[in-house]
């Protein structure tokens, strides 16, 4: 990863929350599809769409990001893979892609998904972890995948 990719960001908005992933977590930005259902999971919480030939887990945005459960139809999917060599990729239903931006690197703050928050754009963005979104995606599969 060079030092651009670490101040580059891509900001996208959810449920009216502005939020911000590193570009070099972000392998792209697809249109939304239709979900396909996991036979064990509800389609609320988690399916799959079809990601040039290949099943690309997607779970919902408000078991993602705790942010309430919203009619709107996501416009974008950000497809995930985490920079460092860890596996794993996710596609992450967001209401709009906003742009990119280069900031200066911060001091990430705290243990949960949230690593920074910093005012871009007139608004305070939310800063993600791209690996901790990845690690709660499959908690919120394997637990509801349990009750079902």
């Amino acid at each position: 990863m060079t030092a651009a990719d670490e101040r580059r960001l891509v900001l996208f908005e959810v449920g009216g929350g502005a939020y911000a992933l590193p570009i070099a977590d972000v392998l792209e930005v697809t249109e939304w599809s239709q979900l396909a259902a996991i036979p064990t999971l509800p389609a609320a919480v988690a399916g799959v769409i079809n990601h040039h030939g290949d099943a690309l887990p997607i779970v919902a945005r408000d078991a993602l990001l705790e942010e309430p459960a919203t009619e709107t139809r996501p416009e974008h999917v950000l497809v995930l893979g985490v920079s460092g060599g860890q596996s794993g990729r996710l596609g992450v239903p967001v209401d709009r892609v906003l742009g990119l931006v280069d900031v200066p690197a911060g001091t990430p703050a705290s243990d949960g998904l949230v690593v920074e928050r910093r005012p871009l754009r007139g608004r305070i963005v939310a800063v993600l972890d791209a690996a901790r979104l990845l690690e709660r995606a499959e908690r919120v599969i394997e637990q509801v995948g349990g009750k079902v």
